[in-house]
């Protein structure tokens, strides 16, 4: 259970319906796809907007309170595990796509975009989303991006490291970092 006064600090950075503490609220956060290994979060974050995520992560860091960042939840390798006595951060309200270029084969998009919907965005340029998860009508690119994720296009197209041009991303204890460097080929084949 965290310190009340700890979820007393939380509750002042988000919408009260985007924080979760009872049980029974938790509990759908408990494990990802891999249902062998659970926990039970203290608390789950609902972020509306990145300026959130950074408090919410500067409030965790000085409390020393481990975070776990999720996305759909459909891994089965454990990876959105949450800590004992530590925090869900779920990303699924990011879900815009912000632009698509097709002439550089290039998608901008927010970490709680399903892979499905980029490759349905990108279709009317004949390209598509080359990591497909058998998960991609529920997963996200996040937690593609988070697990290195890929499904059977990626004998020929690559994982999603190879499909991930540039990531932004929060640091727990500071603010957030761009990650530059560039990759090819590009995120939309």
């Amino acid at each position: 259970m965290l310190d009340p006064a700890f979820t007393s600090a939380l509750a002042r950075l988000v919408p009260p319906a985007s924080l979760l503490t009872a049980a029974e609220d938790t509990r759908p956060y408990e494990c990802d796809g891999l249902t062998l290994y659970r926990e039970q979060p203290g608390a789950v974050l609902l972020p509306d907007n990145e300026a959130q995520v950074v408090e919410i992560l500067r409030l965790c860091h000085a409390a020393q309170v481990p975070v776990v960042a999720r996305g759909a939840g459909t891994s089965l390798s454990g990876g959105a595990l949450p800590a004992a006595n530590g925090v869900v951060l779920s990303l699924a309200k990011f879900r815009r796509i912000l632009a698509i270029d097709p002439l550089a084969r290039t998608a901008l998009v927010e970490p709680g975009v399903r892979n499905l919907a980029i490759s349905e965005a990108a279709a009317p340029y004949g390209l598509f989303y080359a990591p497909d998860p058998s998960s991609q009508i529920a997963c996200s690119i996040g937690g593609n991006v988070a697990e290195n994720a890929g499904g059977v296009h990626c004998l020929k197209y690559g994982l999603t490291v190879h499909n991930v041009r540039k990531v932004r991303a929060v640091l727990d204890q500071r603010h957030e970092a761009p990650a530059d460097a560039e990759r090819q080929p590009a995120a939309v084949q």
